[in-house]
């Protein structure tokens, strides 16, 4: 089982990840291993964080040389590159407390034939927030099937998500855990749990989507697009 976590200047969002993880050893039968990826932090390193703070459970920290805008597919593609079967997916913002990863993870056995969708709520409180299509529990037999995340959507915000869901639920079912809840910080109360200092203009990414959509969202190729180290 892997967790990958991706990572761009969230240090303080990070070491809340980390007391989460940590909690997770004598709870889990099986502890997951954390792969989390930096996708080149121009100011913060992950893995000097991680250092210091320190992480009780199996961890792997890769980091992306080219500081590519809006990288998500090339970070997730690295993530799954190195995971091995089950591949939980998460952005930073997104906490899975041990109960709650316990039910995901151990409550039912998985289905290689399936992937799986907890719900989501709001921190602070508990208002129920949009099912996120990244925070997704899949075998990489499965990944690799469809041929993982579109990095043409790199360089520009929005839709890459959807069409990584809209591949993957066009080749086996989606299962909604509404029995797993999983935590969204929000950034008013931890303010680097989301990306800053990027622009968030949709358009080129829509028209790409739409253009995709069109050709039935075909399988992408060219994956890793950059050159990446391991850290830790």
């Amino acid at each position: 089982m892997n967790m990958i976590f991706l990572y761009y200047d969230n240090p303080r969002m990070l070491k809340i990840q980390i007391r989460y993880w940590n909690s997770y050893a004598g709870i889990l039968t099986q502890i997951p291993e954390i792969l989390l990826v930096d996708d080149s932090s121009p100011r913060t390193n992950a893995a000097k964080i991680v250092k210091k703070v320190g992480c009780e459970i199996p961890i792997r920290i890769f980091r992306i040389n080219e500081n590519i805008q809006w990288n998500m597919p090339g970070a997730r593609n690295l993530g799954c590159h190195h995971a091995k079967g089950w591949i939980y997916m998460s952005d930073i913002d997104t906490v899975i407390p041990k109960v709650e990863a316990k039910k995901l993870f151990e409550k039912y056995p998985l289905d290689e034939n399936c992937f799986y969708m907890p719900k989501r709520v709001w921190l602070p409180g508990s208002t129920p927030a949009a099912p996120a299509i990244v925070n997704l529990l899949y075998h990489k037999s499965q990944y690799q099937k469809i041929g993982g995340y579109d990095e043409d959507y790199s360089g520009s915000y929005y839709k890459e998500d959807v069409d990584y869901i809209e591949r993957l639920k066009r080749s086996i079912p989606m299962v909604e855990r509404n029995d797993v809840t999983i935590k969204v910080v929000h950034h008013s109360v931890v303010s680097d749990s989301r990306t800053r200092g990027m622009s968030r203009d949709r358009s080129r990414n829509q028209q790409l989507f739409q253009e995709k959509e069109a050709l039935g969202f075909p399988k992408p190729i060219n994956p890793l697009r950059f050159s990446w180290e391991r850290e830790l």
